[in-house]
């Protein structure tokens, strides 16, 4: 969620974190290579079968625990695979 701060900047802020289960693993090949240059390395790619609604923006703790902020945010979610396919980039 973004919020504005007492000086009417914004900031964002995230709700209540809920445990889900993926699998988790670098960006790499040529396509994604040539999507995001010299980001690639903040880059991971994200399976997901579960029900919890995702949305782009939304944070995940890959290696934070549910207490800290999320170390990566979803920046692609690309629905129409089974399972579901995100791409995440480090925050």
């Amino acid at each position: 969620m973004v919020e504005k701060n007492e000086e009417g900047g914004s900031k964002v802020s995230y709700g209540e974190a809920v445990k889900i289960e993926a699998i988790i693993w670098p960006a790499g090949g040529r396509v994604q290579a040539e999507m995001y240059g010299e980001r690639l390395s903040y880059i991971k790619n994200m399976e997901y079968e579960g029900t919890e609604e995702l949305a782009e923006g939304d944070g995940i703790c890959v290696f934070t625990g549910a207490e800290e902020l999320p170390d990566y945010k979803i920046i692609s979610i690309k629905p129409e695979y089974s399972p579901m396919v995100l791409e995440l980039e480090r925050v």
